[in-house]
């Protein structure tokens, strides 16, 4: 990995002079934002504790960008700060950081071409875990200890693998309109109805096997990134379940040995992980999420990976949301969807400091 890393540190010639900062905007400047009284309001309305928790939450943010920034004026030609991008900062900058939890850097991506070099930095990791952010392989958490081994190039560099979709829209009989989305999805696509409480119909391509029409509560296709995510999340077992399973197995004679609480958490946990693969796989991880299983409806192929994933719509009021709520697109009856990965989407960013 760090072989990996070095080389592609030495293809990018990692020599930046101008450093596009961009933070994220808290609860609190969002919702002053949108109501210049919020922070009265609160303590009108007896939320003391609600008031003094955004409070809270916004100063750590800041203290650390303060540091974010004068860290990286050490030893950066320019350091701009932002908290939006636009297509100006991106021609500007040689460095994009986000300061901000993974949410920032997901918004900061979405806005880059493939080949740009984007760095997340953590500005709350006491309330977000930032898989995507930098940090010290060796436990080292201190911002200005991260940023300097970045300003030194002692990275380990890596290509995040990112998701490009292609639509085609059936017009008159035997024309099709294709359009290419211009974006791409860094952690994971949902394909599905847009009411949670509708099923999602639809007809799955996946590589080259035979298609199949499935009813489910939507699909979700994740890359590397994605799988410590949504993608981790949906198949994840509590320890409830695990407890629960293991106990069935114990019952049937299957297993005669009756497990600890501290076996069952290792089982759990080591049976999570597995879902875990990295962000630089050109695979995607395709997942059916509560697929309807009846006499009508036989959802054989839930679960797996691909290369290439063709959706057709049979929904309702379909859509397409890439990286949570960044981007949104309508996918209703007879549109296709065609999910691919390519290096030259990648986007380059690091995991590691040494």
């Amino acid at each position: 990995m760090v072989t990996n890393g070095l080389k592609l540190a030495q293809k990018l010639k990692f020599s930046p002079r101008r450093v596009l900062v961009v933070q994220k905007r808290t609860r609190l400047v969002q919702e002053t934002h949108r109501h210049p009284c919020y922070l009265e309001n609160l303590q009108t309305a007896g939320r003391h504790d609600d008031l003094v928790a955004i409070q809270t939450r916004h100063d750590v943010h800041e203290a650390n960008l303060s540091i974010i920034l004068n860290e990286l004026k050490s030893h950066f030609e320019e350091v701009a700060l932002v908290d939006t991008i636009n297509k100006r900062h991106v021609e500007w900058a040689d460095l994009f950081i986000s300061a901000g939890g993974d949410g920032t850097f997901l918004n900061v991506a979405s806005q880059l071409e493939g080949g740009k070099l984007l760095i997340g930095l953590n500005t709350d990791p006491e309330r977000s875990v930032g898989h995507l952010c930098a940090r010290s392989r060796f436990g080292y958490s201190n911002l200005k200890y991260v940023i300097k081994q970045i300003a030194c190039g002692e990275c380990a560099f890596i290509k995040r693998s990112r998701i490009r979709v292609k639509l085609t829209y059936p017009c008159n009989i035997g024309e099709k309109t294709e359009i290419e989305i211009p974006k791409y999805a860094l952690n994971d696509v949902y394909i599905g109805e847009t009411s949670p409480t509708r099923l999602s119909y639809l007809e799955l391509q996946i590589d080259n096997l035979p298609a199949e029409k499935q009813k489910s509560s939507g699909f979700l296709i994740s890359t590397g990134s994605g799988s410590t995510a949504w993608g981790y999340h949906v198949n994840a077992l509590d320890f409830y379940r695990t407890e629960q399973f293991l106990k069935i197995l114990h019952d049937s004679g299957l297993t005669n040995k009756k497990l600890k609480s501290t076996e069952i958490v290792e089982i759990m946990n080591n049976f999570n992980d597995s879902f875990i693969f990295g962000p630089e796989d050109r695979r995607m991880k395709y997942i059916t999420r509560e697929a309807l299983q009846n006499s009508v409806f036989r959802a054989v192929n839930t679960q797996g990976y691909a290369k290439s994933i063709t959706v057709r719509s049979l929904c309702w009021n379909g859509k397409i949301v890439m990286d949570g709520i960044q981007r949104k697109f309508n996918f209703d009856d007879g549109v296709m969807a065609n999910f691919t990965t390519s290096d030259c989407d990648s986007i380059n960013s690091i995991q590691f400091v040494d």
